[in-house]
């Protein structure tokens, strides 16, 4: 929903190696150090730090999710009138906390065209870059046929993810000029409706 290169994860991921070093009272390199190693083990940090470390989750994505938007996301005024165009339902399906999806989605002045959010408490203990999040999503959404639905996502594994899932898939990628991708690409968001088209055809 917003450019890749905004910096919203960067300041996410500062707010990560901040919670860790303070609950765990560890040096910088060792949180460096544990966080690879638990994104390796676990798929996620949040889950190898409950597993291992007892870390409350919810306590976990209220804290890091806790970022400034105002001072990271451009204004997208046409954004509105793109998702408005575009008579499909429309779900937010995220890694992050409903409260996280909310903020920026309303924003963006766009939080009332999507029917609900799938968040990472939904999907629990899995995150979007395992196949066993996505029959959990789509129980939440009543059950649809994958292959009416679409995956819109700005990292390639989950595109892939969704796709083995049944689903067709749009990559929204920052540098579309990379080769490799075995996926319809996009640039931005905004192009969405074009993205569509093409699949359609």
């Amino acid at each position: 929903m917003y450019p890749f290169e905004s910096g919203v994860w960067d300041a996410i991921g500062n707010r990560i190696h901040a919670f860790i070093k303070n609950n765990l009272s560890l040096s910088d390199d060792a949180v460096l150090t544990l966080r690879m190693r638990l994104r390796e083990q676990y798929r996620s940090t949040m889950r190898g730090l409950h597993i291992e470390f007892g870390i409350n989750e919810q306590d976990y994505l209220e804290y890091v999710h806790d970022i400034d938007l105002t001072a990271l996301i451009p204004p997208n005024p046409d954004l509105p009138a793109i998702l408005a165009a575009i008579p499909q339902k429309k779900y937010i399906f995220t890694n992050s906390t409903r409260y996280h999806a909310e903020r920026v989605l309303r924003f963006l002045d766009v939080l009332n065209f999507f029917e609900d959010i799938i968040d990472a408490n939904h999907i629990s203990p899995y995150t979007k870059f395992e196949r066993d999040a996505f029959p959990i999503a789509f129980r939440l959404i009543g059950n649809p046929s994958p292959a009416d639905c679409v995956m819109v996502d700005d990292e390639e594994e989950i595109v892939q993810r969704a796709k083995e899932e049944g689903l067709k898939g749009i990559l929204v990628n920052h540098n579309p000029q990379m080769n490799g991708y075995n996926h319809l690409q996009i640039s931005t968001i905004n192009q969405l409706e074009y993205a569509l088209q093409q699949l359609t055809r």
